[in-house]
C-alpha cells in the first residue's frame, strides 16, 4: 500500500511538472517576443526562421533552443531560483563573477594573453622613440578583485595583478609608470568599486587621480568638488551576468570648483557638448554610461586652461569616469578608443600639438587587449 502511494505522488507529481513545462512553453510560443531584457542589460535572441535546411544541418534545433531560454514565460523567476539554489550549494561564482559577502560581486578576471600584451607594450615602446619629445605616462589600474579582495569567497582563485603590473612596467622604456595601487589598497574600505558593475566609482577614479597628477606634474591641482549623486539606482554588468539583483549602486559626478571651461566634441559624429555628463544615459540600465553616453572612437575636449599642454589619451572605459577630474590641466585632450579607432595616432601628434601621452586602462582589459598596438604602428 504504501509503495502504491508513493507512486501515485510520483506520477501525479510528474503529470503536473510535465503539464506546467508544456504551458509554459506553448505560451512561450504565442506570446510577443521581447527584444531587449533591461534586468540582464542585453538584446535577447530572436525567433529564428523555420526552413529544412537550417532543420537538417541542426541550425534551427540550436537557435530555438536559444530562444526558448531567453523568453521562457517566468524566466526571471525561474533564474533567481536557480542561483538561490547554488548558492545553498555552496557555489561561489557563477555566470564568469564571484559571489562576494554583503552583495559585492567580482568580475573573474580572464587569463592574460601574453602574446597581445608583449605586442602592446613593444609598440606602445616605438611609439614612444618614434616622438622623443612627448611626455609619455602609463597607469593600468588593478580591479576590485586584487584592492577588495575582503568580500571574496573563501578560497576563490585570483590572479596576482601585482605581479602583472609589475611586469608591464620592467617592459616600458623610458615611460612613466603610475602604479595606483597603493593609493587604492589604502583605501579599500571605501566605495571606490561598483557592487555590482566592473567599474571603478568616481570616487576610485579621484584618488587615482591625486596619483596620477603628483606624476604628470600637473599645476594648481583642484582640491574642493562639488559631488553630485545622479542615481542611487544602478545595477550594473555583473549583475547581469551573475543573476544576482540583491544590491543597487549610487552614480556620483564630481564637478570641480574652477571658471575653466571645457567643451566635448564627439567627433564621429560631430555632436558638441558643454558636458561630458548625458544625463539621458540615466534612464537606461547602464547608468555608467552618464560618463559621455558610453565609449566612441574619438572625443576632443578643448578647454579654457591655457597650461601649454595637450593629451593624447588611450583608454578602456575606466577613464570615462577619470576623465571628470583631468580636463582642467590641459588646453586639449585627445582621447581614443583603439577598440573603435583605426587610423595611425602618431597622426594626432603634429595636428593637435600633443605634448603628453597617457595610457589608462584596467588591469584585466590591458592583460587581454588586441587593439591597442594596431594604432600605434605605422603600417
Amino acid at each position: 500500500m504504501e509503495k502504491r502511494n508513493k507512486k501515485r505522488i510520483i506520477v501525479s507529481f510528474s503529470a503536473v511538472f510535465l503539464s506546467l513545462c508544456l504551458t509554459m512553453g506553448f505560451y512561450t510560443l504565442v506570446r510577443p517576443a521581447k527584444e531587449f531584457s533591461v534586468r540582464e542589460n542585453r538584446k535577447l535572441a530572436s525567433r529564428p526562421a523555420f526552413s529544412f535546411a537550417a532543420l537538417w544541418d541542426g541550425t534551427y534545433t540550436k537557435d530555438l533552443s536559444t530562444y526558448f531560454n531567453d523568453h521562457f514565460g517566468g524566466r526571471d523567476m525561474w533564474t533567481g531560483i536557480n542561483l538561490r539554489v547554488k548558492k545553498l550549494m555552496g557555489q561561489k561564482e557563477n555566470g564568469g563573477v564571484y559571489l562576494g559577502k554583503k552583495k559585492q560581486l567580482y568580475l573573474i578576471p580572464e587569463k592574460v594573453n601574453e602574446q597581445a600584451v608583449k605586442k602592446n607594450i613593444a609598440a606602445m615602446n616605438a611609439f614612444q622613440s618614434d616622438y622623443k619629445k612627448l611626455r609619455n605616462y602609463v597607469c593600468i589600474v588593478p580591479n576590485a578583485v586584487s584592492v577588495q579582495s575582503q568580500n571574496l569567497p573563501k578560497g576563490a582563485p585570483v590572479p596576482d595583478q601585482q605581479a602583472f603590473l609589475s611586469s608591464i612596467e620592467k617592459r616600458l622604456d623610458k615611460q612613466n609608470f603610475i602604479d595606483v595601487t597603493g593609493a587604492l589598497s589604502k583605501n579599500s574600505a571605501e566605495y571606490i568599486y561598483y557592487l555590482t558593475d566592473h567599474h571603478w566609482t568616481s570616487l576610485g577614479a579621484k584618488i587615482a587621480f591625486e596619483e596620477v597628477a603628483g606624476a604628470m606634474k600637473l599645476k594648481g591641482v583642484i582640491k574642493d568638488y562639488e559631488k553630485l549623486t545622479v542615481s542611487d539606482s544602478f545595477r550594473g554588468t555583473l549583475s547581469s551576468k551573475s543573476g544576482s539583483f540583491a544590491a543597487r549602486d549610487t552614480v556620483d559626478v564630481y564637478l570641480p570648483k574652477t571658471d575653466l571651461l571645457y567643451e566635448a566634441e564627439y567627433v564621429s559624429t560631430n555632436e558638441k557638448s558643454a558636458s561630458m555628463f548625458k544625463t539621458a544615459a540615466l534612464d537606461n540600465n547602464d547608468k555608467y554610461t552618464v560618463f559621455f553616453g558610453g565609449n566612441y572612437a574619438r572625443i576632443d575636449i578643448r578647454t579654457t586652461a591655457a597650461t601649454g599642454r595637450n593629451l593624447l589619451v588611450f583608454k578602456d572605459s575606466y577613464f570615462n569616469c577619470f576623465a571628470q577630474f583631468l580636463w582642467p590641466y590641459f588646453d586639449s585632450i585627445t582621447i581614443i578608443d583603439p577598440r573603435y579607432y583605426y587610423d595611425y595616432a602618431g597622426d594626432l601628434v603634429k595636428q593637435e600639438g600633443i605634448t603628453d601621452v597617457l595610457y589608462l586602462y584596467n588591469a584585466d582589459t590591458f592583460g587581454t587587449d588586441t587593439s591597442l598596438y594596431a594604432v600605434l604602428e605605422k603600417n
